[in-house]
């Protein structure tokens, strides 16, 4: 026998299920506030949500924040070029939303935008914080933040001297990372490939990069761009191998570019990874971690970004959030995760 399905009653109120259950109207409430009906009882529970069944009820979130001036939803603003990391990182954050008791609300920010109207149609559906992670901002992004007293987070992006709150991990020290792990290695002839966009976080990558370099006496490097996917990746390291100064190992910004590196280097010019060229990436992605790659990379803590993004919002929302003059600002420490594709040159 097929199941019943559910019959949606627009007139039945959290009061009717409140008095066909036998419990509070409070208890109605916290049961479809969460995701797992935190504070209420087992037993409650399936009182509730049997007597939201016969009656066909169930709670309009937007009526109620209409009413209550508070949502529960949460903005959140991407851009264009997301690889595999951003959207595994998108999927813990949309999820750590949905269990504080919150939903998310997407806007999707392409290089033909402009940001500061996508934040003002962000501010017209009343959300209750709004995280960025497009990589660019402008100030009159900073000042529709202030005006209309809606929190802005920045998640992964910094940006010096603006009053944002702010969450991301530290892109200057992932390169150093990978910089020192190289040239610990003995490799001198080193390959670069980079994002072909400037955003902040690419610039901090090669700042450190860079830097981490030039403390080993090497101030020259090949430079090549790709966009986040495999093809142009590969792409890339043909290009850099065909010139006639060839590196002995390749630093990738994105893991998805350095699995495309791997390959090229493997399938196109026959080299064995690590005995003649070493590649490091970065993100550290579930592909990378495959036996028939074992990439060594830098690994960015994503859900501790996530859970740090989060913290900021509670602690807006808490009842010492007037105490809070400054920005807060969390950094995170990425970590180099050492698997077999880098070699000890003599």
């Amino acid at each position: 026998m097929a199941s019943k399905k559910f019959q949606y009653n627009k007139s039945a109120t959290s009061r009717d299920v409140a008095k066909l259950a036998g419990v509070s109207q409070s208890t109605v409430s916290r049961v479809f506030a969460t995701t797992d009906g935190k504070g209420v009882t087992a037993q409650a529970r399936e009182k509730v949500l049997k007597a939201a069944e016969e009656l066909g009820y169930r709670p309009n979130f937007v009526a109620r924040g209409m009413i209550s001036g508070k949502t529960n939803i949460i903005g959140v603003v991407v851009g264009e070029g997301m690889g595999p990391f951003y959207h595994n990182i998108m999927d813990r954050l949309i999820s750590s939303i949905q269990a504080m008791g919150k939903q998310s609300l997407m806007f999707k920010v392409s290089k033909r935008d402009n940001i500061d109207n996508i934040i003002l149609k962000v501010i017209q559906f009343q959300v209750e914080a709004i995280i960025i992670t497009a990589p660019a901002m402008a100030k009159e992004v900073q000042d529709l933040g202030v005006e209309s007293d809606i929190p802005v987070i920045l998640f992964n992006r910094f940006i010096p001297d603006a009053q944002f709150h702010t969450a991301y991990i530290n892109a200057i020290e992932g390169g150093n990372l990978a910089a020192e792990c190289l040239c610990n290695s003995g490799h001198t002839d080193i390959a670069y490939i980079r994002y072909t966009q400037d955003t902040g976080e690419e610039t901090e990558k090669q700042i450190g990069f860079s830097a981490g370099l030039r403390r080993h006496g090497i101030y020259q490097m090949q430079i090549e761009k790709a966009e986040y996917t495999y093809e142009s990746g590969y792409e890339a390291f043909r290009r850099i191998y065909q010139s006639e100064k060839r590196p002995t190992a390749v630093f990738c910004t994105s893991d998805t570019i350095a699995l495309g590196v791997m390959d090229a280097a493997r399938k196109e010019f026959h080299l064995r990874v690590p005995e003649d060229i070493s590649i490091i990436g970065y993100d550290d992605i579930p592909m990378v971690q495959w036996e028939s790659y074992d990439m060594t990379t830098i690994r960015q803590p994503y859900g501790e970004l996530v859970d740090e993004t989060l913290a900021i919002i509670q602690s807006l929302q808490s009842k010492e959030a007037e105490e809070i003059e400054q920005p807060i600002i969390k950094m995170i420490q990425p970590v180099l995760i050492e698997r077999s594709t880098v070699k000890q040159r003599n």
